[in-house]
C-alpha cells in the first residue's frame, strides 16, 4: 500500500494506492499526520480499495471515533460496494462518513463550513 497525500485549504486528502490494502502500518501513520495537521477535514481516496483487511477496516473506525471527538470529519469517497460493506458493519460511533466522490465531499465540507457561520442580520 502507498498513501499519498495533498494538503488543501479545509482538509487533508489521502489517496490509497497498490494493489494490496493488508498493510495497516503504513496507513496508521498515514492517519496520524492527517489527524496532526490541524486541518478541519480529512479526506481519503478509497477507489483502488478492494478488498481491505479486518485490520485496516477497524483502523479506519477507531480513527474515525478518535478524531470524531476532536470535531474532525472523516470521509472516504470512491468505496467499492465490498469496502463499503465492510465500513457499515462497524459500530455506528465509528463509521466514517462515505461520499461518493472528492466532489461530493468539496461540496459537504463547504456547505458544513457555510452553515456554522453566524448569520448577519
Amino acid at each position: 500500500m502507498h498513501v499519498y497525500r495533498e494538503i488543501l485549504p479545509e482538509s487533508y486528502l489521502l489517496i490509497l494506492t497498490g494493489s494490496h490494502f493488508t498493510d495497516a502500518h503504513t496507513l496508521q501513520r498515514a492517519l496520524h499526520r492527517a489527524g496532526g495537521s490541524g486541518k478541519a477535514n480529512i479526506w481519503i481516496d478509497c477507489s483502488e480499495m478492494s478488498h481491505p483487511t479486518t485490520a485496516v477496516v477497524e483502523l479506519l473506525g477507531q480513527f474515525c471515533k478518535q478524531v470524531r471527538s476532536r470535531g474532525i470529519e472523516l470521509i472516504l469517497c470512491h468505496l467499492e460496494e465490498e469496502c463499503q460493506h465492510a465500513v457499515q458493519q462497524l459500530p455506528t460511533a465509528a463509521q466514517p462518513l462515505v461520499l461518493a466522490t472528492l466532489l461530493d465531499a468539496s461540496l459537504y465540507c463547504r456547505n458544513l463550513h457555510f452553515s456554522t457561520l453566524p448569520s448577519v442580520a
